[in-house]
């Protein structure tokens, strides 16, 4: 049974107002059948591709030259020195001066030989005419000159030749062959110099006997 909504009092079956204080009747709403869940659609179930960490590369490692000991025999491409390191010339200097200063007493020589030779016909000459004194001074001078002259060069050639030698060793230096054939013609005008030395103090000796 329905109630008055305003007096609570009892209402009769279909009456529209209420017996005791007389408030309209509201129909009451019909309640809406509830809703009937419907399925869901199946869910298709998603593929995902694996997923492949990139490879990781390791970063590299700077290594210090690792210097290899020379094998027997083998000259190395670098001297290693406990101060600033030079590098060895490509030349050797002292070998071009081993070469000069081997052949310059030729020409000292000779030219040392030419001269002593014009002064002794002068020296003979003064003596002819009776000037004896001071007449051979000049020829004593001249070969006094090739003698000093020419033992400085032989020495310089000695000195230069072995110090080429020593430089051109390490087999990156170049200029060997010319510090050996400055000794040897240094040594060959050792020889001629020396034999000439022998033969003006001789015939010196011979002109003023």
């Amino acid at each position: 049974m329905q109630n008055c909504a305003v007096c609570s009092a009892p209402l009769r079956a279909g009456a529209r107002f209420c017996t005791q204080c007389g408030a309209p009747v509201h129909a009451a709403p019909t309640p809406l059948p509830a809703p009937v869940p419907s399925r869901p659609a199946a869910l298709e179930p998603v593929v995902m591709a694996p997923v492949v960490p990139a490879p990781i590369e390791p970063a590299p490692v700077e290594s210090e030259p690792v210097e290899s000991e020379p094998a027997a025999g083998e000259i190395p491409a670098r001297i290693p020195s406990r101060g600033r390191m030079t590098p060895p010339p490509v030349r050797s200097r002292a070998a071009t001066w081993a070469l000069v200063t081997g052949a310059a007493p030729l020409l000292v020589s000779v030219v040392g030989n030419v001269v002593a030779a014009q002064l002794s016909r002068i020296a003979a000459e003064q003596i002819s005419a009776g000037d004896v004194q001071g007449a051979w001074a000049p020829v004593l001078v001249t070969l006094a000159l090739v003698f000093v002259v020419n033992a400085g060069l032989l020495t310089i050639c000695t000195i230069t030749g072995g110090r080429a030698l020593r430089e051109t060793g390490n087999g990156i230096t170049r200029g060997r062959g010319l510090a050996v054939a400055g000794l040897a013609l240094g040594a060959v005008n050792l020889v001629l110099w020396v034999a000439g030395l022998i033969v003006s103090v001789s015939s010196l000796n011979a002109v003023l006997v």
